[in-house]
């Protein structure tokens, strides 16, 4: 082992420590605008700070302004899909400066800066969209639709896969439909 190798070891820990922490970020970022209302504030009951479930924001909307709004989002999807190419370019820029050899730390900070500056530029865009659908709503409906919409509801369709019935190991006792268990089931012969 010779001198560098602890060094070149050092850089890829930190590029992929980097990776995975942009990647969590952007993943956050991507699911939609965030409702925070800075230090001191605490969002509603319920609401998790883990991003904006589009889907569960134009389920909790009234049935007749639903439609409306899911196409109004269509409608700017293409913006949307450009400035999330954006982020993923800036990304790529971002990692790019870092591995570059030699390491100019400069060129991460602008890297990074864009990288902010395209993620804003994102948001910004999603926030604009779910404005517009809800500047015209009751107050009542326009808080049910973004406190779903805040609580991360992806749209499951009931209990998570692990509290299903059916689903996971083989258990000993009674069988889950709720029928006696008198012996052991029957064969097919």
């Amino acid at each position: 082992m010779n001198r560098a190798t602890p060094w070149v070891v050092a850089l890829l820990i930190s590029v992929l420590a980097n990776g995975a922490m942009l990647g969590l970020t952007l993943h956050n970022v991507s699911d939609g605008p965030r409702f925070d209302g800075g230090p001191g504030h605490s969002p509603p009951v319920g609401v998790r700070g883990d991003g904006f479930s589009v889907r569960g924001f134009l389920g909790a909307l009234p049935p007749d302004e639903r439609e409306a709004a899911a196409d109004q989002l269509r409608a700017g999807r293409d913006d949307v899909i450009a400035r999330l190419r954006e982020v993923r370019d800036a990304q790529q820029a971002v990692e790019a400066a870092l591995r570059q050899e030699p390491f100019d730390a400069e060129a991460v900070r602008a890297a990074m800066q864009d990288l902010r500056e395209a993620r804003g530029d994102m948001e910004r865009e999603i926030e604009l969209a779910i404005i517009e659908i809800i500047a015209d709503l009751p107050p009542e409906d326009r808080m049910r639709a973004l406190e779903a919409g805040m609580r991360g509801d992806r749209g499951r369709r009931g209990p998570p896969r692990h509290h299903r019935p059916g689903d996971g190991p083989p258990r000993d006792g009674p069988p889950r439909d709720g029928r006696p268990h008198d012996g052991p089931p029957p064969r097919d012969n």
